[in-house]
C-alpha cells in the first residue's frame, strides 16, 4: 500500500489494518510454537507492523505524532516479546485489545 492510499485511511481503518496484522503475527507464532510450521513467520507480520505505524506516523492527519508514536512502538515492543516468549498468546491477545479499544 502507498503512502497516498493509506493516508486516504481513517486512523480506525489504519488500526483496523495493523490488528489484522497482529492477528496474522499470532497465529503464525502459535503454528510455529505448536510445531505445526517449520518456520515462524511472525518475525514478517512484526516488519509490516513497523511499517504501517511508521504511515501512520508520516499521515498528515496523526494528531500529537510523538504521543502517538511513544504508543505505537510500545506495543511494537510488546508484540517482539510475544514474539521472544516473554509473554503467552492470551496476555498479548488482551493487551492488544485494551490498547485499541482505548484509543478507537
Amino acid at each position: 500500500m502507498t503512502q497516498q492510499t493509506w493516508n486516504k485511511l481513517s486512523f480506525f481503518e489504519q488500526m483496523s489494518n495493523i490488528d489484522g496484522d497482529v492477528q496474522r503475527l499470532i497465529r503464525a507464532h502459535e503454528k510455529f510454537v505448536r510445531g505445526e510450521s517449520q518456520k515462524d513467520n511472525g518475525e514478517f507480520y512484526l516488519e509490516n507492523i513497523k511499517k504501517l505505524v511508521k504511515m501512520i506516523l508520516l499521515d498528515d492527519k496523526c494528531a500529537d505524532k510523538g504521543y502517538r508514536a511513544v504508543e505505537l512502538y510500545d506495543e511494537i515492543e510488546q508484540l517482539r516479546d510475544y514474539l521472544q516468549g516473554k509473554c503467552s498468546e492470551e496476555y498479548i491477545n488482551s493487551y492488544w485489545s485494551a490498547y485499541t479499544n482505548a484509543i478507537s
